[in-house]
């Protein structure tokens, strides 16, 4: 499966270079933008791995004419076209192309329902669908990251507790006990908190909210010390995107 540290590590290394380039007078646009608090499958498409989404867009997309075109048999070939070269850009397996097929006909159905626009009209229906777009990432996940359909279907069976061990092992509850102060990590991490706290002080006095801003800096400083330690005595886990 595709592991937490995968995912923080593409956004940590994005987040790396960016640093890098500004100081050496280089400005790189962001990679990522908080994608699992996306609304529709659409919007996670937009937040995850933008870089990579905008060339597609621009080379692939756009060049097919996008969705400025007549008739909704050429938009739903577009965006089946492009998602299946995603697919396969990521490697030659079944695995991937069925990934690159999943993420065409969702996002085919979005667009063709308007799904967005009523998503942020309807606040039930936003979440609802914010729930059935993490489900979807997550099990998504599972056939980018399997070594074949045998294996991603074993994993979700297991994941829906269809197993022999059932919804909840003792390996479940070991993972829980030794890493769920990280999963709790994660979690946070994956939301923007430093940028809502920023907004909500914003209105307030100048000295009140430099004293926030500052306190975000110490916080970031203070985790990346504790990642530095935990890396260092950590054993070696390679990245997963080089496999790309």
């Amino acid at each position: 499966m595709l592991y937490a540290s995968d995912i923080f590590d593409f956004s940590g290394y994005s987040d790396m270079a960016i640093g890098l380039g500004r100081l050496m007078g280089f400005s790189f646009p962001r990679n990522f933008d908080y994608p699992y608090i996306s609304k529709t499958v659409t919007e996670f498409w937009r937040r995850w791995h933008m870089s990579l989404g905008q060339w597609f867009r621009d080379y692939l997309y756009f060049p097919l004419g996008g969705s400025r075109v007549k008739g909704k048999g050429r938009l739903i070939f577009n965006l089946m076209f492009v998602w299946l070269m995603t697919g396969i850009w990521h490697g030659a397996n079944m695995t991937f192309i069925l990934w690159g097929v999943m993420y065409g006909v969702l996002i085919s159905i979005e667009k063709l329902l308007s799904i967005p626009a009523k998503v942020d009209e309807n606040r039930t229906l936003r979440v609802v669908y914010q729930t059935f777009t993490m489900l979807t990432v997550v099990l998504g996940w599972v056939l980018f990251r399997a070594e074949g359909l045998r294996t991603a279907a074993v994993y979700l069976r297991d994941m829906f507790g269809l197993g022999k061990g059932g919804l909840i092992t003792a390996s479940d509850v070991f993972y829980l006990r030794e890493y769920g102060v990280y999963m709790i990590a994660g979690i946070l991490c994956s939301v923007p908190i430093a940028g809502v706290f920023k907004t909500r002080i914003r209105g307030g006095d100048d000295k009140t909210y430099a004293v926030a801003d500052i306190a975000v800096y110490l916080v970031n400083i203070v985790l990346f010390l504790i990642g530095v330690s935990y890396l260092v005595i950590s054993a070696h886990n390679p990245f997963i995107y080089f496999n790309f």
